[in-house]
């Protein structure tokens, strides 16, 4: 079979046509659909990115935080007693009329740490001497801390407060 000069250029631009066209299709538009689809990631990748940063630095804070607090528990002086401490802070603010209740409760946290909690309900006293207790018991030398504290109005003096007050401390527990 012989082709005229007509029908060899027709073949070879309709071959060509074939070749361009399953390049195209099987290379050049799906690395166009891929790059296409990272250029929209890079920006949610960044962003992500940006997150993991903010978490890992929030995360190493916190872990020097913790440490700083075992370096505080394990100086803390052994012998130390929040009950005796808190009546002291008391009595030094002039609040041992005001107190109802102080009981204390321990409990252990782990293997190493044991926590003490002083639960203390004062009634009838003003804004001032609340605020002035809380104040020394947060400037003290001491690793204490206000874990719960409630304020609501005193039933029968409006213009005085009740209040229940949790303090806590932790030690290393005893071998």
């Amino acid at each position: 079979m012989r082709l005229m000069r007509r029908e060899i250029w027709l073949a070879a631009g309709l071959g060509t046509f074939v070749v361009i066209w399953a390049i195209f299709a099987f290379g050049v538009s799906p690395a166009l659909e891929r790059i296409e689809t990272l250029n929209r990631a890079i920006p949610e990748k960044q962003s992500e990115l940006e997150l993991l940063r903010a978490k890992t630095a929030e995360f190493v804070a916190l872990r020097s935080g913790i440490e700083g607090l075992r370096t505080k528990i394990a100086s803390q002086d052994q012998t130390f007693e929040l009950l005796p401490f808190v009546d002291s802070l008391v009595q030094e603010c002039g609040l041992t009329r005001n107190v109802v209740t102080m009981k204390p409760q321990t409990s252990q946290f782990g293997s190493n740490y044991r926590e003490t909690v002083v639960q203390i309900k004062m009634e009838s006293l003003t804004l001032r001497q609340l605020f002035d207790f809380l104040l020394k018991l947060q400037s003290s030398k001491v690793l204490a801390n206000t874990k719960r504290l409630y304020i609501e109005k005193n039933l029968t003096d409006a213009s005085l407060l009740d209040s229940q007050v949790e303090i806590s401390n932790l030690k290393l527990s005893q071998s």
